[in-house]
């Protein structure tokens, strides 16, 4: 009869922690050990690892409700209430938390792909938030002008009016525009008309500032601040203290982006 003997390298938490900030979950220590198993290890042995319990911490974390919901939010084509609700967030957490004139964004520009799910009508958790964004994007404030600019207008041009997928449209605050056909009629920023003249500040994320989603016109864009901010840890936290003070999340379309037919 041949003996069974296996080597198993387990990986175990044995000392870690796991906080909400404003770089998201970390795993701050960690290490691994070996384990013999053969027919004589006890299952007690495995008791000292307990992960249970640090699963237990994070689906409790999870479900923590931090405000409720009084419509369904989804992302929509030429404009969607869940992405006129984030970029509007976003560009006011960063104006509150960065009152420098220098870092001031003019406007905010998102992306649908980047939101992978709804916000439901009810109860909101952190654990709702994670799932609509899941991805450690951050917050960063771009210097943007010419060529660059206009081709920024073109692709919100196009994608306002190519309604084939759920990424179709664009997420934005602070910029609004009005389209006839393949024109952009009127396009306005910060409440005044745009002057191809003018550097403005765009506040957007490290993967589009990348030239993620075909943004490629960021790439050739300057940097003025890294806000260091996850765009998920911005949504939570508004919602958080919004709910806090008693205000349930609402909105409506207001015709940021207009497509005439």
């Amino acid at each position: 009869m041949l003996k069974r003997y296996y080597n198993f390298s387990i990986l175990i938490a044995a000392y870690f922690i796991l906080t909400l900030s404003c770089q998201g979950y970390k795993i701050v220590d960690a290490n691994s050990s070996i384990i013999n198993i053969d027919e004589n290890l006890s299952e007690q042995e495995f008791e000292e690892i307990e992960l249970s319990k640090y699963r237990d911490s994070i689906s409790k974390e999870m479900d923590k409700i931090i405000n409720h919901c009084s419509i369904t939010m989804e992302v929509g084509c030429p404009e969607g209430l869940l992405g006129d609700f984030i970029s509007d967030l976003s560009i006011l957490y960063v104006r509150k938390n960065f009152p420098e004139n220098e870092f001031n964004p003019d406007f905010c520009i998102l992306n649908n792909g980047g939101f992978r799910s709804s916000l439901n009508k009810g109860s909101i958790t952190i654990g709702d938030i994670f799932q609509i964004m899941p991805f450690d994007n951050h917050l960063l404030i771009l210097q943007i002008q010419g060529e660059e600019m206009n081709d920024l207008i073109k692709y919100i041009k196009d994608k306002s009016t190519t309604n084939i997928s759920r990424k179709s449209g664009v997420p934005l605050s602070g910029i609004r525009l009005k389209i006839s056909g393949d024109k952009v009629n009127r396009c306005m920023i910060s409440n005044k008309m745009y002057d191809p003249l003018k550097t403005y500040k765009v506040l957007t994320t490290n993967y589009l500032a990348s030239g993620g989603d075909d943004m490629v016109f960021f790439k050739n864009c300057r940097t003025l601040l890294n806000t260091k901010l996850l765009l998920r840890d911005v949504i939570i936290r508004y919602i958080e203290e919004l709910g806090k003070n008693n205000i349930k999340i609402n909105a409506q379309i207001d015709g940021r982006v207009q497509v005439l037919q």
